[in-house]
């Protein structure tokens, strides 16, 4: 095993609370979306649910541990990005997970965006302590931040069916997919040496591209049947 570089919990307690908090919350609560509406439907949905849900826990379970012993390079990061989304975009079109999609809350599935907003602890990092440079600080924290407040809004307009609300949601999806890629790329481009210290690794290989760009194409799914209106038509025709 290759021993990775830590940030002492002792001077960056802020930063450990931050990327550990908001990896768990957003994994909770989007199991907790899924497993309520799965209970609100048949058996096949129930047993689906519990699979998924098991799978999201061991994904950041893995990527735990991923980060400590393989950490953060190029050869690591693309297999982290690219086999969750790959997994996530096949199981989505399933036929138990699209009955499930049309049933999810949501505004409540957006709502769970604003989980972005810890992405201001690269802001922290760089504006404290000086661990990350100031461009990919700025371009990557200030873009988190941005989609983690807008989601709110993005919510309610969901929640109350106004008639432009997919729209909205996927301006949203673009800002928020984006950011996320605009991150590797300022890291690149600017440098972002002690991304590499865990538990700040942690973000590029779970809780940012990963699970960000997932949990957007979770969204937009969901709002296409539930939102798109010629989509709906016929869905409800068919009923």
């Amino acid at each position: 095993t290759i021993e990775q570089p830590m940030l002492a919990l002792s001077d960056f307690p802020l930063i450990w609370l931050v990327v550990f908090g908001a990896a768990l919350i957003a994994l909770i609560c989007l199991c907790r979306i899924v497993a309520t509406t799965a209970d609100a439907q048949d058996d096949e949905a129930q047993r689906f649910s519990k699979r998924l849900n098991l799978a999201l826990t061991l994904w950041l379970l893995c990527a735990v541990t991923y980060a400590l012993v393989i950490g953060l390079n190029f050869t690591s990061f693309i297999p982290t990005l690219a086999i969750p989304l790959a997994l996530g975009s096949v199981v989505m079109f399933r036929p138990t997970a699209t009955r499930l999609l049309q049933n999810l809350p949501l505004h409540l599935l957006i709502l769970l965006g604003t989980y972005r907003v810890a992405g201001g602890i690269f802001i922290y990092a760089y504006a404290q302590h000086d661990l990350l440079s100031y461009g990919f600080a700025f371009n990557a924290g200030w873009g988190d931040v941005l989609t983690g407040v807008l989601a709110p809004a993005v919510a309610y307009l969901v929640l109350k069916r106004i008639p432009w609300a997919f729209v909205a949601v996927l301006v949203w999806t673009c800002i928020g997919i984006g950011d996320l890629i605009l991150a590797p790329i300022s890291a690149n481009l600017y440098g972002a040496e002690r991304l590499v210290d865990f538990p700040l690794n942690l973000i590029p290989l779970f809780l940012g591209p990963p699970f960000g760009i997932l949990l957007h194409l979770i969204t937009v799914r969901s709002a296409w049947l539930q939102l798109k209106p010629n989509h709906r038509i016929v869905h409800e025709q068919t009923q």
